[in-house]
């Protein structure tokens, strides 16, 4: 049995007709489901259990990155399938699950692809694609024995899945138990840093854990929400989320 779960956003008057075709479209498929609607002050997490009680097996979140988020922890504890239905942006989770937008989505429901992938975590907090910290200058210490602390400031990345873009390390596979600590940090190119120029110097470590610790409050984004404190543990979950993906995934 499937349960949709609508974001609060798109209950607007403007994703009226969005909403009615996809409603449509699911019933002509025959995986139409039970609707639950997203409110302010609705715990969402309860919501999802009650109907997890009564027999649902598959969960959609039907909005955005955000919407994902809110439904996220609830659903990988429970071990039952997860799809999502992206309407807006934004969307990056969708488009690594290769999931199209609005209408198209449905069909990509339909032909049920699932894949069961890890799932970080971050103090506890679970993540799909990764964790990034901007200027970053603090200490990791990845598997609890390498240490290392950047002499200038870089940018931190830790991948769960690497959307593989021109110039960056080959993309981390959501399905090998594993995370990607990956560190670039702005280096002086030959004679020609004297004037100026700078190439990016880039580290890979596959790693367990990680931790993160800084003398002051950094921020980082977790699947591009944002949390603040000077100690991070990041972790791994191996192969605990059941996930539907469409044919243009990337990974």
């Amino acid at each position: 049995m499937y349960l949709y779960i609508y974001d609060d956003y798109i209950q607007h008057k403007r994703f009226e007709k969005d909403l009615v075709q996809i409603e449509n479209r699911l019933t002509d498929l025959g995986i139409e489901g039970k609707i639950a609607r997203l409110a302010l002050f609705r715990d969402a997490e309860e919501m999802i259990r009650d109907e997890l009680r009564r027999g649902v097996s598959t969960v959609v979140a039907v909005g955005n990155d955000q919407t994902v988020r809110k439904v996220l922890d609830v659903v990988a504890e429970h071990q039952v399938t997860f799809g999502m239905i992206p309407i807006g942006t934004p969307d990056v989770l969708a488009r690594v699950l290769g999931i199209p937008q609005g209408l198209a989505a449905c069909d990509a429901l339909s032909a049920r692809i699932v894949e069961t992938i890890d799932i970080g975590t971050v103090n506890g907090r679970r993540f799909i694609t990764g964790v990034s910290v901007p200027n970053f200058r603090a200490q990791i210490t990845c598997e609890g024995t390498f240490r290392v602390t950047p002499n200038k400031a870089g940018n931190l990345e830790v991948r769960n899945i690497a959307l593989g873009t021109s110039g960056t390390p080959a993309p981390a596979d959501p399905r090998d138990g594993k995370l990607e600590a990956v560190l670039k940090v702005a280096i002086p190119s030959g004679w020609l840093g004297w004037f100026g120029r700078k190439r990016i110097g880039t580290s890979v470590v596959p790693t367990h854990s990680i931790a993160i610790r800084s003398e002051k409050p950094i921020q980082v984004f977790a699947d591009g929400e944002q949390m603040e404190g000077t100690r991070f543990d990041i972790g791994i979950e191996p192969l605990t989320l059941k996930v539907i993906t469409g044919r243009g995934r990337l990974f």
